[in-house]
């Protein structure tokens, strides 16, 4: 049986679970990361933004097949918004459209304190990460952006 867990980042197999899910160009620039493209510098700038990020692994039987990102959110001064968080969110290709996303979002969501305000921005073009975002209860704001408030 198929087993889904998410996690927070803990060890050297979920750092080179999260390397070898980045080295699929294709889904970076699907969500639009830019990583350098020589192989130690992609590590070291992964490395880096592991550090100034919450991150959460999503694995199938172990195996990271997907990560759930909480980043600081800034308000229009460039100030940081105490409470306010910017998602991000990507997954293997191969494991699109089985509601693994929507799960692990649900789950993430769900342990987080009251009061938080989470923004994502997802473009009109991209209808099925627009569908996860509905189906855990963000709503949409304008610009592409949606917000959902932790009760």
């Amino acid at each position: 049986m198929n087993k889904i867990t998410v996690e927070p980042i803990k060890n050297r197999n979920d750092l080179d679970g999260i390397v070898n899910l980045l080295d699929d160009e294709e889904l970076v620039q699907t969500v639009g990361l830019m990583l350098p493209r020589k192989k130690e510098n992609r590590i070291l700038a992964i490395k880096i933004f592991i550090q100034k990020n919450h991150i959460i692994v999503v694995k199938l039987n172990e195996k990271v097949i997907g990560m759930i990102v909480l980043s600081n959110w800034y308000g229009d001064e460039g100030k940081r918004l105490l409470h306010h968080y910017e998602l991000g969110y990507l997954l293997q290709r191969d494991h699109w459209n089985k509601g693994i996303m929507t799960f692990s979002l649900h789950k993430v969501i769900s342990s987080l304190p009251s009061k938080i305000i989470i923004h994502a921005e997802c473009k009109k073009s991209n209808f099925r990460s627009q569908r996860v975002l509905i189906k855990c209860g963000f709503t949409y704001e304008h610009d592409d952006l949606w917000q959902y408030i932790v009760k």
